[in-house]
């Protein structure tokens, strides 16, 4: 088509002496020159020739030229991004706690250090910066009451397992714990109890209701006596 197409930047939008040059550009002066020099009466193939091509430029400079005005919508709709639809924010609001507890983020830690974990995560852009706030604000004070129902719980089943294994082991009322964990401590039952403190609390526990049992046995064959 022998046309070039090009947006005004935005810096460019009031001068008026741009608009001026873009109303009555510099070609279309020397077509309209050419086509009067050659209107003189004379049919030469020269004079229909620029006639022609003026006439092509008036058709696709032209506002009402539908390919024009189709490439122009075309162009503009891979530019503008369509519409986003956005989600009520009890919707919103569900999403977003779903995300820290899938995120693991804790609630005995502040924001700033539980960032890192969520930010990531489209589900952090459905809401804004206060309301993100607002939302872990409730969601540590609900979770500090179930993260230490949970942490007892599993707590109480790590102590079970544990005590199996004591059973199953045949520990003695001298058996002591560092014997005890050498040979023992790559079991899965002796890991559930994560603290070290906690396992030989648990395994004394046990050995003085070995000591108490072993005691009172001998106390009864001396009675027998």
């Amino acid at each position: 088509m022998q046309l070039s197409v090009w947006e005004k930047p935005m810096d460019l939008k009031n001068r008026g002496d741009l608009n001026r040059i873009i109303e009555d550009p510099p070609h279309k002066r020397k077509l309209e020159a050419s086509a009067t020099d050659s209107s003189d009466g004379s049919s030469s193939e020269d004079g229909r020739e620029d006639q022609s091509l003026k006439t092509k430029r008036n058709r696709t400079e032209g506002h009402g030229s539908p390919g024009l005005e189709e490439a122009e919508r075309e162009d503009k709709g891979t530019r503008t991004p369509p519409p986003q639809i956005l989600l009520p924010l009890e919707e919103r609001v569900t999403h977003f706690r779903d995300m820290l507890l899938e995120r693991g983020v804790s609630a005995f830690s502040t924001w700033e250090k539980e960032l890192h974990k969520i930010v990531f995560d489209p589900r952090y852009l459905l809401l804004n910066s206060e309301e993100r706030k607002q939302i872990f604000e409730q969601f540590v004070k609900t979770r500090i009451k179930e993260e230490y129902k949970e942490k007892k719980s599993k707590l109480l089943l790590a102590k079970e397992e544990f005590k199996k294994l004591l059973e199953e082991s045949k520990v003695s009322p001298r058996t002591t714990f560092k014997e005890f964990a050498e040979k023992y401590g790559r079991d899965q039952r002796f890991r559930l109890v994560q603290k070290r403190k906690d396992q030989e609390h648990f395994f004394n526990q046990f050995i003085l209701i070995l000591k108490k049992r072993d005691k009172e046995n001998r106390l009864r064959l001396r009675r027998m006596r």
